[in-house]
């Protein structure tokens, strides 16, 4: 059955059982439930950056490991361009499961709907902690083939500014990382503001009831 979303009260068990059933109850308000235009454009960027990185970043590499970086295979452009497009259509259709399955879990409860939430919660922080930081590198100058970054510092230049324009795509992508922290420690506390405000109505609406009956 399908039921409307209301935010679970803070769990009382403890442990890994406890833990997996916080992780439901947040990704269940976080794909849902009341949200603020922060949260809502936290969610929306995330997400874009999540597709785009699928759908150009991952067929980008393997074009080129294909064609170019892999010694030992060196296909040819066409074959490379190929198989990039096989795997940019088998991220897309994986991209509508995954929609689709998330919808459908909405408001239900069981192994398998929780289970598109948990994946939907390993998809966040992979792009929060991965993705973005790694797409940030690349934006910095940064590169997975070597040599691994390549940026030009000005003659005469020392001290803390050369360590800043010489490791700057590592860098970038670090400040990208611990911005994703503090997404992921924001959405939560939002949560549990939700999570509280909404318990707080309910008790009042029930503690109404019972005065009425």
């Amino acid at each position: 059955m399908s039921t409307a979303y209301l935010p679970a009260a803070a769990r009382r068990r403890r442990g890994i059982g406890g833990l997996i059933g916080s992780i439901d109850d947040f990704m269940n308000w976080l794909l849902y439930g009341y949200e603020t235009w922060l949260v809502a454009t936290l969610k929306g960027v995330a997400l874009f950056l999540f597709m785009y990185f699928l759908l150009f970043y991952v067929p980008n590499y393997v074009y080129y490991g294909l064609t170019l970086y892999i010694p030992f295979l060196k296909f040819s452009k066409d074959v490379g361009f190929l198989v990039a497009n096989l795997i940019g259509g088998g991220n897309f259709t994986l991209l509508i499961v995954l929609a689709v399955w998330t919808q459908a879990a909405r408001g239900r409860r069981g192994f398998f709907w929780s289970l598109v939430r948990y994946l939907d919660f390993l998809q966040l922080l992979l792009t929060l902690f991965v993705l973005i930081p790694f797409m940030a590198f690349n934006l910095a100058g940064g590169s997975l083939i070597p040599p691994v970054f390549q940026i030009s510092v000005p003659e005469g230049t020392t001290g803390l500014l050369w360590v800043v324009l010489a490791y700057r795509p590592i860098l970038f992508g670090m400040i990208a990382a611990g911005l994703g922290l503090v997404t992921l420690v924001y959405l939560y506390f939002e949560y549990l503001r939700i999570a509280r405000r909404e318990a707080e109505m309910a008790a009042a609406t029930s503690a109404a009831l019972q005065a009425r009956g």
